[in-house]
């Protein structure tokens, strides 16, 4: 409680200052402080209790001195919450990130013009961002400058004048035998080894990897049910980052498919140390639903983390390159060099190795859930075709 020079009791928020004027403060929802004064005490008063009103309601101000950070926030309070799914804000709040780390997000709506959406997009083309990554985010901007403009916060929409950067189309990048025989080599050494091996297996996203349960696998009928992805973050913007599920990419991500015989061995392997670790750990070991029956778990029964697994990878490549390189310094020839790359990469190479052995498009594009015909086509390397059996016997992986 506030004070005035007298010592009489003002009320929360207003104290008087030295001077003899008021000082009226408080804290929005973002966090922000609030801090304006006044000689009237009781003009004062009404401006406290109206802003206070506002920010707890989250109505904007009309002068337009929120920012885009905190337009985001209202932008999806307002038009996508309840309304799309928890994966499309999850989705949503990743294409928006790079303008959060931007001076960008703490410029004022009615500030902000086109040159400076510009000088984001092409400090993210320069960084080596997709075209794809870019050009969600310009759609997500754009999308949310007009409805600012709608609603009177901003004269205009400053991607109007945005030029996108030159679109480049990249071959997929997909793991050679060579460098996938040198990756696994380094890789059985790590925790995420059988990770690995059943994203080379299976061809399915690493979200839905990590998503596996073992009330998924069907070790009698030979069969595996992906139907959810893993995450790790927040959806909300005031809550901590956390593991939750989403359903699959699209309606042809969900999905029954055969287990291959590569794949059951590797399963096989993860149950008998996750049996162990559980017998080691006790009542350590993770049990809290939904995450109570995971496939792959951290040794203390904890959800995987994309994160952490493509650290391994990015360790691994480091590891694999040093020894390769000290290898061909001792056999007097130039060492082969283990590019970079992401967990997808292991979907990619199960797609281009089928390819490369035969077997169509359609029995391609529903075992690793592509929702249409030319996605698969984009891995193309081979356009043999074969029967459907022939996937059961291709071997992937060699010695696993």
């Amino acid at each position: 409680m506030g004070k005035d020079l007298k010592g009489k009791e003002l009320g929360t928020g207003i104290s008087q200052r030295a001077d003899g004027n008021y000082m009226a403060r408080y804290v929005d929802r973002y966090k922000k402080r609030h801090t304006f004064y006044g000689r009237d005490l009781k003009a004062l008063r009404r401006r406290l209790e109206k802003e206070r009103y506002e920010s707890e309601q989250g109505i904007i101000s009309s002068e337009g001195n929120i920012s885009l950070a905190e337009w985001f926030e209202e932008y999806l309070k307002l038009y996508k919450e309840g309304k799309v799914k928890d994966t499309t804000l999850f989705r949503i709040r990743q294409t928006f990130s790079p303008c959060k780390k931007n001076v960008l997000g703490m410029m004022r709506l009615r500030e902000i013009r086109a040159d400076h959406v510009q000088r984001l997009i092409n400090e993210l083309d320069e960084k080596g961002f997709t075209y794809g990554t870019i050009r969600l985010m310009k759609s997500l901007l754009n999308e949310m400058f007009k409805k600012a403009v709608g609603n009177g916060y901003m004269l205009i929409n400053p991607c109007d004048a945005v030029v996108m950067p030159k679109k480049v189309t990249y071959e997929p990048r997909f793991l050679t035998e060579r460098e996938q025989e040198m990756f696994l080599e380094v890789a059985r050494e790590y925790y995420h080894y059988d990770i690995f091996c059943v994203s080379l297996s299976l061809g399915a996203r690493i979200g839905e990897v990590l998503g596996l349960k073992w009330s998924d696998i069907d070790f009698d009928k030979k069969m595996i049910h992906i139907q959810r992805t893993l995450h790790y973050g927040k959806v909300q913007e005031n809550e901590s980052c956390h593991f939750f599920f989403t359903s699959p990419k699209t309606t042809t991500s969900d999905r029954c498919i055969p287990l291959l015989q590569e794949t059951e061995m590797i399963l096989k392997r993860v149950r008998k140390r996750q049996l162990r670790n559980r017998m080691l750990y006790g009542s350590q070991w993770e049990t809290t639903p939904p995450f109570d029956d995971m496939v792959f778990t951290t040794q203390q029964g904890a959800p995987v983390r994309y994160g952490d697994v493509n650290r391994t990878i990015k360790s691994v490549v480091l590891k694999a390159n040093l020894q390769e390189e000290e290898l061909a310094g001792f056999e007097k020839r130039e060492p082969f060099v283990l590019k970079p790359f992401s967990p997808h990469c292991f979907r990619h190479t199960f797609v281009t190795r089928c390819k490369m052995n035969g077997v169509p498009y359609e029995t391609i594009q529903s075992y690793v859930g592509h929702s249409d015909k030319e996605t698969t086509a984009y891995y193309d390397h081979n356009k043999q075709i074969v029967d459907m059996e022939s996937l059961k016997h291709i071997s992937l992986l060699g010695v696993v």
